[in-house]
Protein backbone atom coordinates (compact mmCIF):
# COMPACT_ATOMS: atom_id res chain seq x y z
CA UNK A 1 0.00 0.00 0.00
CA UNK A 2 2.65 2.29 1.05
CA UNK A 3 4.57 1.87 -2.71
CA UNK A 4 1.57 2.23 -4.38
CA UNK A 5 0.81 5.94 -2.12
CA UNK A 6 4.22 6.90 -3.13
CA UNK A 7 4.51 5.89 -6.57
CA UNK A 8 0.91 7.73 -7.03
CA UNK A 9 2.27 10.92 -5.60
CA UNK A 10 5.57 10.77 -7.61
CA UNK A 11 3.01 10.45 -10.68
CA UNK A 12 0.96 13.38 -9.16
CA UNK A 13 3.94 15.21 -9.08
CA UNK A 14 5.80 14.42 -12.54
CA UNK A 15 2.19 15.44 -14.11
CA UNK A 16 1.99 18.47 -12.37
CA UNK A 17 5.49 20.10 -13.22
CA UNK A 18 5.08 22.41 -16.32
CA UNK A 19 7.97 22.28 -18.82
CA UNK A 20 10.81 24.35 -17.68
CA UNK A 21 11.38 27.87 -19.13
CA UNK A 22 14.07 29.28 -20.75
CA UNK A 23 15.65 29.66 -17.28
CA UNK A 24 18.66 27.23 -16.37
CA UNK A 25 17.37 24.11 -16.62
CA UNK A 26 16.44 22.01 -13.17
CA UNK A 27 18.50 18.64 -13.09
CA UNK A 28 15.86 16.28 -12.10
CA UNK A 29 16.52 13.26 -9.97
CA UNK A 30 13.07 12.50 -9.56
CA UNK A 31 13.10 8.77 -7.83
CA UNK A 32 10.31 6.57 -6.10
CA UNK A 33 10.52 4.20 -3.50
CA UNK A 34 9.16 2.54 -1.15
CA UNK A 35 10.60 2.93 2.54
CA UNK A 36 13.42 0.72 3.34
CA UNK A 37 14.40 0.31 -0.15
CA UNK A 38 17.43 1.63 -1.49
CA UNK A 39 18.01 4.18 -4.25
CA UNK A 40 20.71 4.54 -6.70
CA UNK A 41 23.54 6.70 -5.53
CA UNK A 42 22.81 10.16 -6.04
CA UNK A 43 25.58 12.64 -4.05
CA UNK A 44 23.01 15.84 -4.26
CA UNK A 45 19.89 14.25 -3.06
CA UNK A 46 21.46 12.71 -0.20
CA UNK A 47 23.42 15.79 0.87
CA UNK A 48 19.47 17.65 0.62
CA UNK A 49 18.13 14.96 2.41
CA UNK A 50 21.37 14.66 5.02
CA UNK A 51 20.47 19.02 5.35
CA UNK A 52 16.43 18.20 5.20
CA UNK A 53 15.78 15.47 7.96
CA UNK A 54 17.12 16.55 11.29
CA UNK A 55 15.33 20.11 10.64
CA UNK A 56 12.02 17.52 9.80
CA UNK A 57 12.55 15.18 12.52
CA UNK A 58 12.95 18.19 15.34
CA UNK A 59 9.85 19.78 13.22
CA UNK A 60 7.40 16.82 13.68
CA UNK A 61 9.07 15.97 17.32
CA UNK A 62 10.49 12.50 16.38
CA UNK A 63 13.25 10.80 14.95
CA UNK A 64 12.08 10.13 11.02
CA UNK A 65 13.83 9.01 8.10
CA UNK A 66 12.64 10.39 4.38
CA UNK A 67 12.08 8.53 1.48
CA UNK A 68 12.53 10.97 -1.35
CA UNK A 69 9.94 10.22 -4.39
CA UNK A 70 11.20 13.77 -6.09
CA UNK A 71 14.50 15.89 -6.02
CA UNK A 72 15.52 18.66 -8.45
CA UNK A 73 18.30 20.66 -8.72
CA UNK A 74 18.62 24.57 -10.39
CA UNK A 75 22.27 26.30 -9.29
CA UNK A 76 22.48 26.53 -6.01
CA UNK A 77 18.65 25.83 -5.04
CA UNK A 78 17.34 22.23 -4.41
CA UNK A 79 13.84 20.85 -3.77
CA UNK A 80 12.71 17.95 -2.44
CA UNK A 81 9.29 16.38 -1.97
CA UNK A 82 9.41 13.27 0.26
CA UNK A 83 7.62 11.28 2.75
CA UNK A 84 8.60 10.78 5.85
CA UNK A 85 8.46 7.20 7.83
CA UNK A 86 10.16 5.62 10.80
CA UNK A 87 13.78 5.03 10.69
CA UNK A 88 13.10 1.45 10.88
CA UNK A 89 11.04 1.88 7.76
CA UNK A 90 7.56 2.27 9.28
CA UNK A 91 4.56 4.85 8.95
CA UNK A 92 4.92 6.88 11.14
CA UNK A 93 2.07 7.43 14.06
CA UNK A 94 1.31 10.85 13.39
CA UNK A 95 -0.66 10.84 16.74
CA UNK A 96 2.07 10.70 19.15
CA UNK A 97 3.56 14.15 16.82
CA UNK A 98 2.32 18.15 16.82
CA UNK A 99 0.55 17.15 13.83
CA UNK A 100 -1.53 14.76 15.76
CA UNK A 101 -4.75 17.15 15.26
CA UNK A 102 -4.41 17.48 11.47
CA UNK A 103 -3.83 13.98 10.91
CA UNK A 104 -6.83 12.80 13.18
CA UNK A 105 -9.03 15.62 10.65
CA UNK A 106 -7.90 14.61 7.92
CA UNK A 107 -6.04 17.61 7.08
CA UNK A 108 -2.38 16.09 6.69
CA UNK A 109 -2.63 15.66 2.63
CA UNK A 110 -0.29 12.59 1.27
CA UNK A 111 0.30 11.28 4.91
CA UNK A 112 2.42 13.93 5.49
CA UNK A 113 4.39 14.39 2.26
CA UNK A 114 7.13 16.96 2.60
CA UNK A 115 8.02 19.66 0.51
CA UNK A 116 11.33 21.74 0.64
CA UNK A 117 13.44 24.20 -0.86
CA UNK A 118 17.27 24.05 0.01
CA UNK A 119 19.89 26.39 -1.17
CA UNK A 120 23.70 25.10 -1.35
CA UNK A 121 26.32 28.27 0.21
CA UNK A 122 29.91 27.13 0.55
CA UNK A 123 29.24 23.37 -0.51
CA UNK A 124 26.62 22.56 1.99
CA UNK A 125 22.82 22.35 1.69
CA UNK A 126 20.96 24.24 4.16
CA UNK A 127 16.96 24.59 4.59
CA UNK A 128 15.64 27.47 3.59
CA UNK A 129 11.96 26.38 3.69
CA UNK A 130 9.50 23.35 4.47
CA UNK A 131 6.21 22.35 4.63
CA UNK A 132 4.87 19.00 5.66
CA UNK A 133 1.61 17.60 4.81
CA UNK A 134 0.16 20.86 3.33
CA UNK A 135 -3.56 20.97 2.08
CA UNK A 136 -2.91 23.51 -0.42
CA UNK A 137 -0.07 24.72 -2.27
CA UNK A 138 2.01 25.84 0.76
CA UNK A 139 5.49 26.95 -1.56
CA UNK A 140 3.37 28.80 -3.85
CA UNK A 141 4.93 31.76 -2.97
CA UNK A 142 8.28 30.91 -2.16
CA UNK A 143 10.16 32.04 -5.36
CA UNK A 144 9.05 35.81 -4.21
CA UNK A 145 9.93 35.23 -0.78
CA UNK A 146 13.19 33.54 -1.09
CA UNK A 147 14.29 34.48 -4.40
CA UNK A 148 13.93 30.85 -5.96
CA UNK A 149 13.53 29.94 -9.45
CA UNK A 150 9.32 29.19 -9.48
CA UNK A 151 10.27 25.96 -12.21
CA UNK A 152 12.32 24.08 -10.18
CA UNK A 153 9.25 23.63 -7.59
CA UNK A 154 6.93 23.22 -10.93
CA UNK A 155 5.25 26.84 -10.75
CA UNK A 156 5.30 29.31 -13.18
CA UNK A 157 7.66 31.68 -13.79
CA UNK A 158 6.42 35.20 -12.93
Amino acid sequence: MRALLIAALAACALACTPPTSPAPPAQDTTTAASAGESLPADPERDAMVAALTPAVSADVGQPLSLVVTSSRTQGDWGWVIAQPWTPAGAALDWSQTRYADRAQAGVLDGGGTTYALLKRANGAWTVTAFAVGPTDVAYNDWPQRYGAPPELLGLPAH
